[in-house]
């Protein structure tokens, strides 16, 4: 038995399943809830299902996560999407209340959980996979709404289709949706879309951006910056990726301080592999897309340190 067919079987005996993601939300995780919450709308009869992601405003065309309840998570399938590891799930009460937990993911898997593991590290995204999913289960369908999830999420994880992660079937996939009626152009001009702070705040962060001695861009945000341009705490960490594609630059970090003892970095890499030096300072990832959260300046002292040392022994 396949891993499609397993975990459609698994949907047949649940009358309720709740689908979440991973806490600070981006296009994929939440392209993949709502994709996968449309597939089981559509394809499964009788079925309560619904969708856990954190809100993001730039995401805001695909509607408002559903509300969970503490009873729906009585005698429900929890299932994880494009969530590493069950800690950093959105919704804390999957940790303390889910009994039964699929997951689906496309990050490395080093803390497997769930009884079930779909997990594809070559995907570039969360959202491919469960467009796999669609495509192998029988009987399927899906709304136009779920057809634009899974569309935001690859376009979203894979750097608009730039990333090493993308293949031939990567874009073959793409194809399919533009033929399953998708407006790639509609969507991709909400995503490319920047208000006049943000325009203001981009030329702030090229104007301030800093590089170390072998190469690492950087960039530092606070709170106090994002309050003078009026910027989001997420179009902020968004902005990451203005420092791409600098020549001789081939890592490039955003930091971005949250609170006074979290401060969140993105860090970007062009064939350079990071991810395991974001493990080493508690993060984690991509090989070319991982993060970490730090509680102060000399942490962060030391991962670019650690960065530009790897740069060094190139």
């Amino acid at each position: 038995m396949n891993i499609y067919r397993k975990i459609y079987n698994e949907i047949k005996k649940y009358d309720k399943i709740i689908i979440t993601s991973h806490i600070r939300a981006d296009g994929d995780c939440v392209g993949s809830a709502i994709a996968l919450r449309e597939i089981i709308k559509e394809s499964f009869s009788g079925k309560t299902v619904k969708a856990s992601y954190e809100n993001v405003h730039y995401l805001k065309f695909l509607g408002k996560s559903d509300t969970i309840l503490d009873s729906d998570f009585e005698d429900s399938l929890i299932i994880s999407v494009d969530n590493a590891e069950l800690s950093r799930s959105n919704d804390k009460r999957v940790v303390e209340k889910a009994k039964n937990i699929i997951k689906i993911d496309h990050h490395p898997n080093l803390n497997p959980f769930g009884y079930i593991n779909f997990v594809e590290e070559e995907k570039c995204a969360c959202s491919e996979m469960i467009f796999d999913f669609f495509l192998n289960i029988p009987k399927r369908k899906i709304s136009m709404l779920g057809l634009e999830a899974i569309y935001t999420g690859i376009m979203t994880d894979s750097g608009n289709l730039k990333y090493p992660s993308v293949t031939g079937d990567t874009f073959k996939k793409i194809g399919l949706l533009y033929d399953l009626g998708v407006d790639g152009l509609k969507i991709r001009n909400i995503l490319d879309e920047v208000s006049i702070e943000e325009l203001r705040f981009k030329g702030y962060v090229l104007e301030n951006m800093k590089t170390t001695k072998n190469g690492v861009l950087y960039i530092l945000i606070n709170n106090s910056i994002r309050e003078k341009y009026n910027i989001e705490y997420d179009d902020a960490s968004n902005m990451v990726n203005a420092l791409q594609g600098v020549k001789d630059h081939p890592i490039w970090v955003l930091i971005n301080e949250y609170k006074t003892d979290e401060i969140r970095c993105r860090i970007r890499s062009l064939n350079i592999p990071i991810n395991e030096i974001a493990a080493k300072f508690g993060g984690g990832g991509h090989k070319n897309a991982s993060g970490v959260v730090l509680k102060d300046y000399e942490s962060v002292d030391r991962l670019l340190d650690a960065l530009d040392n790897l740069l060094e022994r190139k």
